[in-house]
């Protein structure tokens, strides 16, 4: 189902699948929010100092994320019917560049700044990181968000 807003300027915003584009978006952070502490505690077990152990919470966070995104969007897509391979590469091509800048210039710099300070204010490893991936996933969707919105705009795609 398809939702629309009408602003001022007489453009129309279509919502299109707001609710699914986000459920992925979350997904996946539960996937990097169950990764990069428990990579974060395995590092930890040989290595203790907070650069480290922040690194390998974006990694951690990089890599579960990327496979619970992959297998949510594929999932959805396939329920509506629009599981070719066409289809899922043109959603790559308009979402993976975007999303991937996005998580280098504001998701692990936040991730691994915040858990950084934190591990050295003597926070524990499992808070440090988790409130650290709770700041950058805020960060993130609101900017992920704003590019979907702006493709709408623009009526360049509806992810």
């Amino acid at each position: 189902m398809e939702e629309s807003l009408q602003d001022t300027s007489g453009a129309i915003f279509k919502f299109g699948n707001a609710k699914e584009f986000n459920r992925e978006l979350i997904f996946s952070e539960v996937g990097a929010i169950t990764c990069a502490p428990l990579t974060s505690w395995i590092v930890s077990q040989f290595a203790n100092t907070p650069s480290t152990i922040s690194a390998s919470a974006v990694i951690g966070a990089s890599i579960g994320a990327a496979i619970i995104w992959i297998s949510t969007r594929m999932y959805h897509k396939q329920k509506r019917g629009d599981a070719s391979l066409k289809s899922f590469a043109s959603d790559m091509a308009y979402f993976t560049p975007v999303a991937f800048l996005l998580t280098l210039l504001i998701y692990n710099p936040v991730l691994f700044f915040a858990s950084k300070t934190l591990l050295e204010d003597a926070h524990g490893l499992f808070t440090s990181v988790i409130l650290s991936q709770l700041a950058a996933y805020s960060l993130f969707m609101i900017s992920i968000n704003c590019y979907r919105l702006i493709l709408i705009y623009f009526g360049k795609r509806i992810l």
